[in-house]
């Protein structure tokens, strides 16, 4: 199904908590001069205007990256990010975001992982994008096709992941976020990932998912924790205890495979920050814990 738009939930908690995990990561793969590639199964539509149409229907934005700004003491590599979120304004870089004259657009502006990675790349890195659903590429391709570095693909992103096992540049990360608005997308997506880790099992592979009161995300976490990794599984959930009406994302999770080293007591600290400050459907608590400890 092709029904999921990002645009009514960019911004939010779950949002938030996994692209301060991207950034965890993209900051350790900067460490090195040698080049990296990310791959982008899910892409979307690359960056959000807040005050669009989309935004303000759900108004997620105000209770994830909205509560984070207006927050207090955000630990150091958090802020890090936020003052990054804050600066980010497609409309400054014109046609080479993808602005066009025909649209009009209201801000604030909040990029989606294409732009977080694009704006932590160097010039011999690359990313590959992965996006089906015709509109959300159609624009995409409008806001990444003047960057040489980043590659397009409008193909189904478990399919097109493994065929693209191993990449060329052979140190980096994978990131899938479906939307899972069938629960066939479950199975899906860990079936991909462990196709994928068996091409590249030196690789990162960061795996996001919905926590649901009738979800499936048991089944998901004992699938991905089946995978020896030499780097370990790690298993990073933002959640509240109940999540009201059946159906209703209590929380979220994330499964990151071989992650960089300290990435678990980074993420926890800033986790749990999140936890405090951001508005989840009851109160908030984040966990993480080994499904695979590290060699």
């Amino acid at each position: 199904m092709l029904s999921y738009l990002h645009g009514y939930h960019a911004g939010n908690f779950a949002d938030l908590h996994k692209h301060l995990a991207l950034w965890l990561i993209l900051a350790h793969l900067r460490k090195k001069k040698k080049p990296f590639c990310v791959i982008d199964t899910h892409a979307g539509s690359g960056w959000y205007d807040l005050g669009s149409e989309q935004a303000a229907k759900t108004g997620e934005w105000h209770g994830g990256i909205g509560a984070a700004l207006a927050g207090k003491d955000a630990p150091e590599m958090l802020q890090q990010y936020m003052d990054h979120v804050s600066r980010f304004d497609p409309l400054a870089h014109g046609r080479d975001y993808g602005v066009r004259d025909t649209d009009e657009y209201a801000g604030p502006f909040y990029p989606g992982s294409p732009f977080i990675v694009r704006e932590m790349m160097r010039d011999e890195d690359e990313l590959v994008l992965m996006e089906l659903h015709p509109r959300e590429n159609e624009t995409l391709y409008h806001r990444v096709k003047r960057d040489p570095r980043i590659h397009l693909h409008k193909r189904d992103g478990y399919e097109g992941l493994v065929a693209m096992m191993p990449p060329a540049i052979r140190r980096g990360l994978v990131l899938m976020d479906p939307s899972y608005d069938v629960k066939q997308d479950y199975q899906k997506a860990a079936n991909a990932i462990q196709q994928a880790w068996d091409k590249w099992p030196t690789g990162t592979f960061m795996l996001w998912y919905p926590i649901l009161e009738d979800g499936f995300d048991a089944d998901l976490r004992k699938s991905i924790g089946a995978i020896k990794a030499q780097g370990g599984v790690l298993c990073a959930e933002l959640a509240a205890e109940h999540g009201g009406a059946k159906g209703r994302m209590r929380g979220a999770g994330l499964l990151v495979i071989n992650p960089p080293w300290q990435f678990d007591q980074d993420l926890d600290v800033i986790g749990s920050w999140l936890a405090k400050t951001c508005k989840l459907p009851g109160p908030g608590h984040h966990t993480i814990r080994w499904l695979v400890p590290a060699e």
